[in-house]
């Protein structure tokens, strides 16, 4: 099987990551706005464990999208998987016994060149781009959970 993780030290260095995570069999359990709400409920409880913060994040049918920092010494991967382990299991629990996620999910490292901002921008027009909504504002189930606002630099708060 090809190796898809860095090094374990690169996720524990405090970068800002841009993560993916496809649901099981590519089941549209996100066009569920309760099944949102649960992940985006256990999404906040682990951020919070784990005192990451999630600029962006972006319901798709089929998959996730967030734009994750974690703090030095925190593993990213760690992260990910109580964040996965926690839904599920409420996922299970309250609306299906099918698996919610995939095993993998796939991380990209921010680099220096990379803006922030920009790369939020990028997960929040994943909407538009498939012709789920008009503009980035109108689709429910996309956000942050660090800024307020989705418009731009002017109001969001870094």
């Amino acid at each position: 099987m090809k190796r898809i993780r860095l090094e374990p030290a690169a996720y524990q260095q405090g970068h800002c990551f841009s993560v993916a995570l496809a649901t099981a069999h590519r089941a549209h359990h996100f066009n569920n706005a309760d099944t949102v709400r649960l992940c985006l409920d256990a999404l906040n409880e682990t951020a919070g464990w784990y005192h990451a913060s999630v600029f962006a994040y972006c319901f798709m049918p089929d998959h996730l999208h967030l734009l994750v920092a974690t703090p030095l010494g925190v593993d990213l991967v760690q992260f990910v998987r109580q964040f996965k382990q926690l839904s599920a299991y409420r996922f299970r629990r309250e609306r299906s016994s099918v698996p919610l996620w995939q095993a993998r999910f796939y991380d990209h490292a921010l680099r220096s060149d990379e803006s922030l901002l920009d790369v939020a921008r990028y997960i929040w027009e994943n909407p538009v781009r498939t012709a789920l909504a008009q503009c980035p504002h109108d689709y429910p189930h996309s956000g942050s959970l660090v800024w307020e606002d989705i418009d731009g630099p002017e109001t969001v708060r870094v």
